[in-house]
């Protein structure tokens, strides 16, 4: 999140960065000035020790923001730790009042001030505790609860420093320092100071680690990387605060606190700057395994040698404990490091299950093209890719295509079908090896896909092309039949009629019954004739042609009032003009059996490359999840058989409109979009 300040508007990059180098540079010479003035105080009176701690947030980490802002200017992040700057300045305050309480003969100028400011000048852990894990690394939180929680607390945290501000108390800094603006009968206050901050302290900065976690197992790329930083530096600051409440001596423990508190701005730096500087996640993995190992056995010893007896250290039966914990150490270690790595790191691992997860996504379909656009759309989605797309003989994407995108030439069976397009995320230098194995493997399913799908494409178009010549030739076989064979037998059995009553005039009455046997076959064989090429085609098409085909058929509906409106078709392919009139057929069935409607219109249009359908009625209209029945089957093996596709949606005010679309030339386009 950049700052958003009107001021920070108005300053280029450059200006930013000096604000922040400035900011850097106060920090680290109030930290030298405090802990000069504080040993000159030491050789003059018995004051307690200087804590460490605030020197080196108050130097170390405004350091680690001015790295920050040197690489981007407007993070928040990096002005985040440029304000723990504010402890140096707190503590150099500190002691000058302290050298005004302490060792001056009399108050020094401005010493109220100074004592003021050391009532409330740590309260910047308030706010940076909490916040650098909810903002890092975009300098926004990832989310609208963690919205709320970052707001939350900086309302708290606010109220807690105000009340410090004016509650009558004393400083931490020494006892003799009061609060010189403190109101008698505030002393209430103190439990707002308390209760402010144990919840950034104790609940907010807990809560903001556990939703650094989420967003570390739920991230990928670049985020990852960094946000895994973070993490090494927190359990270097855990580490480290362990460590310093275990040693005997006070000035140890506070140099193993000092260092710890290095972990989280050097994580931060590396991670803003040098993400790639090595294999975080290795040793993000085996420092956890590390750390929870030394706990648990080391835990375990202190809790034996204290129930047993603390002089068994150095005995003999002593040094054999030692060895079991050893060898416990080691075999924890090993179970430990498979189940840290199965769940934090499983694509370490894992890239092949990350594999097959993509690949079941796209099982759930027969038709190759849908299973290709699955495949994308899982890709994209377990690697979190701004886009996923593959062109070749057709077209099928997922997601919106950025600038950068990295592509892959995906091939099968030895011949080159296309690319594979990859969108790199924002602010991405590349993938992974990991990842990099995941989209080799997915690349070349996407190839056995998309042959697949070409050959699909191709049979369709066969099959197309088939049906097409096949109702060309029934047309042509039925008018032959209709207009030649047909007459021509009729023309045969008249002939044979008229030569059965001559025959009978001439007082041969056995040629003429001959003769009228002869005729009935002829006639037997017109009928025939006509069946046959009745077969072929609905003779109603030659007869009044699609239009008046389908008036008729919405006609005769009895109660249904059914309305045809048919476009100036022309000269229509057979296959087209046979399965629109077929299809037609079936969904007025359809409407007259199941759907209670009291009104269906059919309506045709033609593009220069398509015939539409459309069957609308105003009934019950269709169940959510319709059983595909015979009717509907049909429909679209009509269709299909043509290369067209068949679709149902509700009507507006109710009912069901049916959409037929046919293509006039009979196949399939070759090249066309799949996906969203």
């Amino acid at each position: 999140m950049a700052v958003d300040t009107a001021s920070s508007r108005r300053l280029g990059d450059a200006q930013v960065r000096g604000l922040g180098y400035v900011a850097a540079g106060l920090a680290v010479s109030a930290a030298v000035a405090a802990v000069v003035v504080h040993q000159m105080i030491e050789a003059r009176a018995d004051v307690s020790p200087l804590y460490i701690g605030n020197i080196v947030v108050g130097a170390g980490w405004p350091l680690a923001g001015a790295a920050i802002v040197r690489a981007q200017p407007r993070n928040v992040c990096g002005w985040l730790l440029l304000a723990t700057g504010s402890l140096a300045v707190y503590e150099l305050l500190s002691q000058y009042s302290l050298w005004s309480a302490r060792v001056a003969d009399e108050p020094l100028p401005g010493a109220a001030v100074t004592d003021w400011v050391s009532m409330f000048g740590f309260g910047v852990y308030f706010y940076v505790l909490p916040l650098l894990p909810l903002l890092f690394p975009e300098g926004r939180p990832a989310g609208r609860p963690w919205h709320r929680l970052a707001r939350t607390v900086v309302v708290v945290a606010t109220c807690a420093v105000v009340a410090r501000m004016i509650v009558p108390e004393r400083s931490d800094t020494d006892p003799s320092i009061r609060n010189p603006i403190g109101v008698p009968g505030l002393e209430v206050l103190n439990w707002v100071v308390l209760a402010g901050s144990y919840f950034c302290i104790v609940v907010a900065t807990p809560a903001a680690v556990v939703h650094l976690v989420q967003r570390t197992r739920r991230s990928v790329g670049v985020e990852r990387a960094q946000l895994q930083w973070l993490m090494l530096g927190g359990v270097w600051l855990v580490v480290g605060i362990v460590l310093s409440q275990a040693a005997r001596d006070l000035r140890v423990g506070d140099a193993l606190f000092a260092v710890g508190l290095v972990g989280p701005p050097l994580g931060v730096v590396v991670a803003m700057v040098r993400h790639r500087l090595f294999d975080v996640e290795f040793a993000l993995s085996r420092t956890l395994v590390l750390v929870v190992v030394v706990a648990l056995v080391g835990g375990a010893w202190v809790a034996v040698v204290l129930a047993i007896s603390p002089d068994l250290t150095g005995s003999r039966p002593g040094i054999l404990l030692v060895a079991a914990f050893g060898v416990a150490a080691v075999v924890t270690r090993d179970v430990l490091q498979r189940r840290v790595d199965r769940w934090w790191f499983p694509h370490r691992t894992a890239s092949a299950a990350l594999a097959r997860r993509i690949l079941t996504a796209a099982g759930g379909t027969s038709d190759p093209r849908d299973a290709l656009a699955l495949l994308l759309a899982a890709l994209r989605r377990e690697l979190r890719l701004p886009y996923v797309a593959f062109d070749g003989p057709f077209v099928a994407l997922d997601g919106t295509r950025p600038h950068d995108v990295e592509t892959v030439d995906v091939t099968a069976l030895g011949h080159d079908i296309g690319v594979l397009e990859v969108g790199r995320r924002r602010g991405s230098s590349g993938f992974s090896p990991q990842e990099r194995d995941v989209l080799e493997q997915v690349t070349v399913h996407v190839g056995v896909l998309a042959y697949a799908a070409m050959l699909v494409s191709d049979v369709a178009e066969s099959r197309s092309r088939i049906v097409l010549a096949r109702e060309e030739e029934r047309r042509r076989l039925r008018n032959d039949l209709h207009d030649g064979v047909g007459p021509s037998l009729a023309g045969i059995a008249l002939e044979l009629d008229a030569l059965s009553r001559r025959l009978e005039q001439a007082g041969d009455p056995a040629l003429a019954t001959a003769a009228r046997r002869v005729r009935d076959r002829a006639r037997e064989s017109v009928r025939d004739v006509r069946a046959v090429s009745h077969g072929l085609r609905p003779p109603i098409l030659d007869q009044v042609g699609l239009g008046g085909a389908l008036e008729q058929l919405v006609g005769g509906l009895g109660t249904i009032e059914g309305r045809a409106r048919v476009e100036d078709t022309g000269q229509l392919p057979a296959a087209a003009e046979v399965a629109a009139y077929v299809i037609a057929a079936e969904a007025v069935t359809n409407v007259a059996r199941h759907s209670a409607a009291s009104r269906v219109s059919v309506e045709v249009d033609r593009t220069a490359a398509e015939l539409v359908l459309r069957v609308t009625d105003n009934g019950r209209g269709m169940p959510a999840h319709p059983r595909a029945g015979v009717g509907l089957t049909s429909m679209r093996e009509r269709a299909a058989e043509v290369g067209g596709r068949v679709e149902h949606a509700p009507a507006p005010g109710g009912g069901t409109i049916v959409r037929v679309v046919l293509p006039l030339d009979g196949t399939l386009r070759s090249h066309e979009e799949v996906g969203g």
